[in-house]
């Protein structure tokens, strides 16, 4: 018998030693791994680095080699524009025509200097551009920054006229000692009337996460970087700026996340943090080049014009006058400059001829104003001498004529003959004297005898009974109650004219008042009643009224068990006049179980009464008047409203406060309680849903149990303005999701911060331009990395072999989980939603130095507001975000 050796089993120290082998390579494993996995990220923060900073560094060259073109076509060298206008060491500002090869824009003279054979472009002010390095706010994301840049150039007029302004360029960082920085590409604003404030600088994000951006500078035959030509607009530095040929430029992009194990220790601002730079030379082939200027053209400009004179006694302006120039100049028009400080501009006017009323000027001021003169061909004269004179008013407006008033249906409607002339001929030097020019409108005194006077504060005055033409209807009258009248004619400086006569004017109706509301009667005291209630706005046919009289019946004592309704006299105990209350100081005395009824009605002068209010017990004592300050009543609101209520002239200690909201259909929709003391209560919760009429009442109570009651009307719509904004809200660009410099996915951020409430995406379309000429394809989109729908729900269109256009719709509803974007405020870059556009194909495309990017020109939305409970409500909002440009 052989014994089976090879079949038996495993000892436990194999077993231990066979576990111990397997546990150290799950070790190796895990280790080899987790270096894997740091050298991946290492890998994919490096070339996310490197990417944005070719991409960066690609448009910021190929921009500045387009510096110069086309700036000055027609050699004229007498045009104030500079080809580079700023040169620092970390920002610069140049111009060129960037335009050209736009087929929308290459024919857009962007206000450039006409006639001749043919016709010159020049560079409009969204040509000015700029790169610069701002630092990002942390919580916003927009730019930030404590320098600044100055520089002069001829942008606030179109067509150009020469004539320099001061563009100031804020939130820039010009020493990068505290990284990370963001690249932004500035321009300026085509609007004139836009310079030269904030809104005159376009700002364009281009680049994240930048360690530093460095600019050197060389002529013809230097070998070593001249001295930074700068801002400065003396001769020197624009000799200097003038001069250079090439330009040596530097962009180092940093990591976004440190790596420990890396250690610049010459880069002591960002020693943790890996760099990628890119430097290189360039050489603008025109920046030395300058057009010749058409022989056949018009270049000599009109002789200097005469130096004006002017006429001050007008409020407001100046009248000015000049001789005109000779008949040989062929002017075209003259432009009157003016300003408050000699030799310098604040504006100016054109198409003026002589003589020219200059207005919207500072009475009291010193102005100091001259004239240029320009032709058919664009060419504009040298300015003539300045004169000065400060802006007065020394006329006064003649009185409204014929004045009379005329009855209407609630209203009385006045009506005279309109100013047009001053008391007379000052200025004498006006050529239209005595005709007023600065007539502002009208006040309107009124009163209830023929005693009204024309002084103190007006009824109505010139911001209410604005311009020169009657008629102007009185709305806040008493039907049949007779006004006295008195008017005056006002000019823009205050100046009234004398007064009218007096006149008076009656309004009429048959219509019957409605029934006054909410009365209510508290305890006041013994013997004394507090009696309120609700003004009377409208008529029973739905008009509004004017009421001021109100007529107060009382009932007997009754027992409070009576079931029986209150008899009440055939007269009132009183007729309240301008007022909703009345202190009724005669209750008679009451048993504990006994009380009295309180009625009001509502009546005009003509006589018509309205019906009897509901009654109110006097029950309990109450003080303070209860309001529903926000919304007013009978305003118009939609989506979620905030609800403020108050308490005034109390001296009661208040337990809290319950709104309700009843829909005229729907019945009660909603009921708040807020406690506390007040005197203030707010409910931030009310989404007015269904749309349509709502009562809001308030009840305020007060520790004794009382309580108090306000009820306002209001009417709920089904939409709201958009509720979305972009995040930061400058944003232009659709940034590469994955950080590619060629992009299937491309993201921007967006923000609710206005309704209050989530919103959730009923129907969206999405729309671009494709050229890159890759023919992209839409797959999807995404919330926050959340497919919004399958492949193939959307509905896709494709238009065009060149700079194809592709649209995309999808409506009905998503499946779930719907996106929605949830209300933060403000918006940061935490609670910002990232929204995703996946295509089949790069949204942008390199062809040598050429980078062509598609824009995304429609981004619309159309959202529903959620509930508290997350269910959507039936109210909408929609929402177009600007065109994105990839990068």
């Amino acid at each position: 018998m052989r014994t089976r050796v090879d079949e038996r089993g495993m000892s436990l120290i194999e077993v231990l030693v066979a576990t111990a082998v397997m546990a150290l390579a799950v070790i190796i494993a895990l280790t080899v791994y987790d270096a894997a996995r740091k050298t991946f990220k290492k890998g994919e923060n490096a070339t996310e680095q490197q990417e944005t900073v070719r991409i960066a560094y690609d448009r910021l060259t190929a921009d500045l080699r387009m510096l110069g073109y086309n700036a000055n076509p027609d050699g004229n060298a007498t045009r104030p524009d500079e080809k580079l206008e700023v040169g620092l060491d970390h920002a610069i500002i140049f111009r060129g025509d960037f335009d050209v090869e736009d087929p929308a824009k290459v024919n857009d003279v962007e206000g450039a200097f006409a006639g001749g054979a043919f016709d010159v472009v020049s560079t409009g002010n969204d040509e000015v551009v700029g790169y610069v390095l701002s630092k990002p706010d942390p919580a916003t994301g927009n730019p930030t920054g404590g320098d600044t840049i100055t520089f002069d150039a001829d942008v606030n007029d179109s067509p150009r006229d020469g004539t320099v302004a001061t563009v100031t360029i804020n939130k820039v960082v010009l020493n990068p000692t505290n990284p990370p920085y963001d690249l932004y590409k500035i321009s300026l604003n085509n609007d004139t009337a836009t310079c030269c404030n904030n809104a005159f600088i376009v700002r364009t994000k281009v680049a994240e996460n930048v360690r530093n951006l460095t600019f050197q500078y060389f002529n013809p035959s230097s070998t070593a970087p001249l001295p930074v030509p700068g801002a400065l607009e003396t001769a020197a530095a624009k000799a200097t700026r003038a001069s250079i040929t090439k330009f040596n430029v530097s962009l180092i992009g940093m990591t976004k996340d440190p790596d420990m194990n890396y250690n610049d220790t010459a880069d002591a601002a960002a020693q943790r943090y890996r760099k990628f730079e890119l430097r290189g030379d360039v050489v603008p082939r025109n920046m030395k080049m300058v057009g010749r200027q058409d022989l056949a053209a018009d270049t000599v400009p009109p002789t200097k014009p005469a130096t004006p004179s002017l006429i001050p006694g007008h409020c407001g302006g100046l009248i000015v006058t000049w001789a005109a120039n000779p008949s040989s100049d062929g002017v075209a028009q003259y432009k009157v400059n003016y300003g408050t400080t000699a030799g310098s501009s604040d504006g100016s006017k054109g198409g003026a001829s002589s003589p020219y009323f200059l207005d919207g000027l500072t009475t009291g001021t010193l102005y100091y104003v001259s004239i240029q003169a320009q032709d058919g061909a664009g060419n504009a004269s040298i300015r003539s001498n300045e004169a000065n004179a400060t802006v007065t008013n020394t006329n006064t407006p003649t009185a409204p004529g014929s004045p009379g008033a005329s009855a209407g249906t609630n209203f009385v409607r006045l009506n005279w003959t309109a100013t047009t002339t001053n008391t007379a001929s000052v200025p004498a030097g006006d050529p239209i004297a005595p005709a007023i020019r600065d007539l502002k409108g009208y006040r309107v005194y009124r009163g209830d005898t023929s005693a009204v006077v024309a002084s103190g504060t007006p009824y109505a005055d010139e911001t209410v009974v604005s311009g020169a033409v009657p008629p102007w209807d009185d709305t806040a009258v008493v039907n049949c109650h007779t006004y006295h009248y008195k008017m005056t004619a006002v000019d823009a400086c205050g100046t009234a004219s004398a007064a009218t006569g007096n006149f008076t004017g009656a309004s009429t109706t048959s219509t019957q008042p409605m029934a006054p509301t909410n009365v209510q009667a508290f305890v006041a005291g013994p013997g004394k009643a507090t009696v309120s209630w609700t003004a009377v706005t409208k008529d029973t046919s739905g008009n509004g009224i004017f009421i001021n009289a109100y007529d107060v019946y009382r009932s007997p004592v009754m027992l409070k068990t009576d079931t029986s309704p209150p008899v009440f006299g055939a007269s009132p105990i009183a007729t309240v006049v301008g007022a909703l209350t009345y202190p009724d100081v005669g209750v008679p005395s009451m048993a504990p179980l006994q009380t009295v009824y309180y009625m009001v009605k509502a009546k005009d002068e003509c006589v018509n009464y309205s019906d009897p209010s509901s009654t109110a017990q006097l029950s309990c004592a109450f003080t303070g008047t209860v309001a529903i300050t926000a919304p007013t009543d009978g305003a118009v609101i939609a989506g979620v409203t905030p609800v403020t209520v108050t308490i005034s002239g109390g001296t009661d200690i208040y337990t809290g406060a319950v709104i309700t909201y009843t829909h005229s259909v729907s019945g009660l929709t909603r009921t708040f309680t807020a406690t506390g003391v007040g005197p203030t209560w707010q409910d931030t919760g009310w989404l007015a849903t269904p749309a349509g009429a709502y009562t809001i009442t308030a009840t305020v109570a007060n520790a004794a149990g009382c309580t108090s009651t306000v009820s306002i009307s209001v009417n709920a719509g089904s939409s709201v303005g958009c509720c979305l904004s972009m995040f930061p809200t400058t944003n232009t660009i659709a940034s590469c999701a994955g950080g590619s410099a060629k992009c299937k996915e491309v993201s921007y951020r967006i923000g609710n911060d206005r309704c209050l409430t989530a919103v959730s995406i009923l129907a969206m379309t999405v729309s671009w331009v494709d050229y890159a000429n890759t023919h992209p394809r839409w797959v999807n989109a995404q919330f926050n990395g959340v497919n919004m729908a399958a492949a193939g729900s959307w509905t896709a269109t494709y238009t065009g072999a060149t700079n194809e256009v592709g649209l995309v719709t999808k409506t009905g509803g998503f499946a779930a989980p719907t996106p929605q974007v949830p209300y933060m405020s403000p918006m940061t870059t935490v609670n910002a939603t990232t929204v995703t556009y996946i295509f089949t194909q790069f949204m942008d495309d390199k062809v040598g130095s050429t980078r062509y990017q598609n824009v995304i020109g429609t981004n619309q939305y159309q959202f529903t507001l959620l509930d508290s409970a997350g269910t959507p409500s039936g109210i909408t909002t929609t929402c177009n975000m600007p065109s994105l440009t990839v990068n």
